[in-house]
């Protein structure tokens, strides 16, 4: 594992190095869509490249033989917290809607399930490389992919029971490119099979199948904050923007989660990695996933789409501040 940097690196300034550039990254997608350039048939099936093939081969390059997903407390506290943490959000979100005044039927149930989802993968993954890998070790990546796991169950289990307001209804619900490529990873990786992708053990077959893995996975995180981009230019505009929505989920996502965040990863006895990981979670602003969600499963999206983009904006600051903040607190 790499090395915790020394607190006096990770300051504003470095966390912003971090940030700017997903941001502009997404400004990017903006663009693109705003140009025509990509269209809404291209970003569906972009789309569905990332979830089935770029997103799976970078969890499984940064999981196959990774020494901390073979580490049982590293995987238990992973995905329950992954799990757990969700629910405790979803609880404060609710709670939230709840003060707020917001019904059932007119968007509570989307921002009880927006504001409970911090985004885990596509802006997580760049801040985490770049403050905590350390001498090309990134094997860190692959603990937050089994945190990942966890968010993914609550999120098709939990999340969508909160969406709907039914019970889940197959289990065919939970499986999906990411899940699949998490449990294959964390499977090989315990009886030894990810030597079959190994350069040493497999020889040229192993080289080559995980050089095309790794190259692959190398296009998820850009493709995909350029499809936020993209996603926020399509819904952006399409409902009345509501000042309490907005205040609401970024006390929830910005102030009050961060702070439980941060307290679990204090306290709890954790390896260092998942602290690591529960640092950069707990300054992230709420997740794209819910958006998606809420549009296809006959939630609200101009609710789910105002938490977004009101937490991802203020995130710009707020990440810096908690994250340096956060690893004096913690290391």
């Amino acid at each position: 594992m790499g090395e915790i940097p020394h607190t006096r690196a990770v300051d504003f300034a470095k966390v912003m190095e971090a940030v700017l550039p997903i941001y502009l990254l997404a400004g990017v997608g903006v663009l693109l869509r705003g140009m025509k350039v990509v269209t809404a048939e291209m970003e569906k099936g972009l789309l569905k490249l990332v979830i089935h093939c770029l997103y799976p081969c970078l969890i499984l390059d940064k999981t196959l033989g990774n020494d901390l997903v073979r580490q049982g407390d590293i995987v238990g506290w992973g995905i329950g917290l992954g799990f757990g943490l969700v629910m405790v959000g979803m609880l404060v979100s609710w709670l939230m809607a709840t003060i707020l005044g917001m019904k059932a039927g007119q968007g509570k149930r989307t921002f009880t399930f927006s504001g409970g989802v911090q985004n885990y993968g596509y802006t997580a993954i760049p801040i985490l490389m770049a403050l905590f890998v350390v001498g090309g070790n990134d094997d860190v990546l692959g603990v937050l992919f089994v945190h990942s796991l966890g968010v993914e169950i609550a999120i098709w289990v939990v999340g969508l029971m909160v969406l709907t307001g039914t019970v889940l209804k197959s289990p065919k619900q939970l499986i999906n490119g990411p899940i699949v490529a998490v449990v294959l990873g964390v499977g090989l990786s315990w009886t030894g099979g990810w030597r079959l992708f190994d350069a040493e053990s497999a020889g040229i077959f192993g080289l080559i199948v995980r050089q095309v893995m790794s190259w692959l996975g190398a296009c998820a995180f850009p493709i995909g904050l350029l499809l936020i981009g993209a996603t926020m230019y399509d819904l952006v505009g399409k409902e009345k923007l509501s000042p309490k929505v907005g205040l609401g989920a970024s006390l929830v996502r910005l102030l009050i989660m961060p702070m439980i965040i941060l307290a679990a990863a204090k306290f709890l006895p954790l390896a260092p990695a998942l602290k690591q990981v529960l640092l950069v979670q707990a300054a992230m602003p709420a997740a794209v996933t819910p958006i998606i969600v809420a549009r296809h499963y006959g939630g609200s999206p101009g609710v789910a789409v105002q938490v977004v983009l009101a937490t991802s904006v203020l995130a710009l600051a707020t990440m810096p501040l908690w994250i340096s903040w956060g690893v004096k607190f913690l290391f």
